[in-house]
């Protein structure tokens, strides 16, 4: 059995975690099930719901908020699909890194290794934020393995973060008090007048406060080259209200450099688009994946 403590720096900080991540899970409205899959890079943390005969839908959070983030989508999605909400490797969650990456290509075959271990040999991958990143990724690298893909508000990916997001990401990892974390980082991202469960926020501060931090991939822009070989059907979605780039200039390039692809823009929505308008996310989502 995985010994998730081992993510933390101590398991006062790992209980206090898994506490509050158990907590967020019982927003999920539905049965799902829970275990480990082991990969060349560590031990990844999966949450599965849906019908069993159902295609394959993988989900990959945003930094930070684990897979618990799809609590406003969950039920939706596992309606028409078998979905993997995935842990990522290396972010603040319950899958322990045995082996640091140290290149790009070694985010895309942690998630090849976690596609062979659930048997799947192609899939739906959606991505938000850094999980966007991810899927892009992957995509770029193990395109055979990628039915659609689907990216919420890419982090880079397309163009750099703006700097106010590395001023306040190093402010809150150099004082990671709560009040801090929460009102400087968290609700920057969400549009004003928008909810998200605070559990999710809680979780986000207890993980940058006890997560052990391991060697990662930073999201980053993709080349030109990169995107050529990105052929499967692809759809992008970004709130007008979107802090961490200006989304006219991302929109633009994304269909430069992915002239097939398609997009939406959710109104009064900020970086947490999927939870914020999660009912307009979730037909946009169905409705492109039954194409």
């Amino acid at each position: 059995m995985t010994n998730y403590t081992l993510a933390f720096r101590n398991i006062e900080g790992a209980e206090k975690f898994k506490e509050i991540y158990d907590s967020n899970l019982s927003l999920w409205k539905v049965d799902y099930e829970r275990f480990y899959v082991s990969t060349r890079y560590g031990e990844t943390h999966i949450i599965e719901a849906g019908p069993k005969d159902a295609p394959p839908l993988i989900l990959l959070h945003g930094f930070g908020f684990g897979a618990t983030m799809w609590y406003p989508n969950i039920h939706e999605l596992s309606k028409h699909y078998r979905t993997y909400a995935i842990d990522i490797l290396a972010d603040l969650n319950l899958s322990v890194v045995t082996k640091p990456y140290k290149e790009k290509k070694d985010c895309a075959e942690w998630l090849s290794d976690v596609l062979d271990a659930l048997g799947i040999e192609k899939a739906a991958v959606c991505g938000h934020s850094a999980g966007g990143w991810q899927a892009i990724n992957f995509s770029i690298l193990y395109p055979e393995k990628v039915g659609k893909l689907i990216l919420l508000a890419p982090a880079a990916s397309f163009i750099p973060f703006h700097k106010q997001f590395f001023f306040r990401l190093m402010g809150i990892m150099i004082f990671p008090r709560r009040s801090f974390v929460i009102n400087s980082f968290c609700r920057w991202f969400v549009a004003k007048g928008n909810q998200v469960h605070p559990g999710l926020f809680e979780q986000f501060y207890l993980g940058i406060k006890h997560f052990k931090f391991t060697k990662t991939i930073v999201p980053s822009v993709f080349s030109k080259e990169d995107f050529q070989k990105i052929s499967m059907p692809s759809l992008v979605m970004v709130g007008d209200k979107e802090v961490i780039y200006n989304y006219h200039k991302m929109l633009k390039k994304a269909k430069q450099l992915i002239p097939h692809i398609e997009y939406k823009v959710i109104l009064n929505a900020g970086h947490g688009l999927s939870i914020e308008k999660a009912d307009e996310v979730n037909d946009s989502l169905v409705e492109f994946l039954k194409k």
